[in-house]
């Protein structure tokens, strides 16, 4: 299966994750700084869940969008109600 290809727009989403999940999983102690998982499979998971955001997001407005855009309202349409 093809992997998908990412947006550039998901890149400010990404690099706001990846700054968090770096954070987590870096632990600072006197004697040195360790990081607990690859930087590499950080970013890559940052973007994965960047497209999860936007997926989620689309869905969403989606939801909100006009059922009948086409629609036009004319007289006869409230001429019909009123019967």
């Amino acid at each position: 299966m093809a992997e998908k290809l990412f947006k550039m727009e998901l890149r400010e989403v990404a690099s706001r994750i990846y700054v968090e999940l770096v954070l987590r999983a870096t632990s600072v102690s006197e004697t040195g700084v360790k990081l607990t998982s690859s930087p590499e499979n950080l970013a890559k998971l940052s973007f994965k869940l960047a497209q999860v955001f936007e997926t989620v997001q689309e869905d969403l407005n989606a939801e909100n969008l006009p059922k009948n855009p086409d629609f036009k309202l004319g007289n006869d349409d409230i001429a019909a109600w009123i019967k």
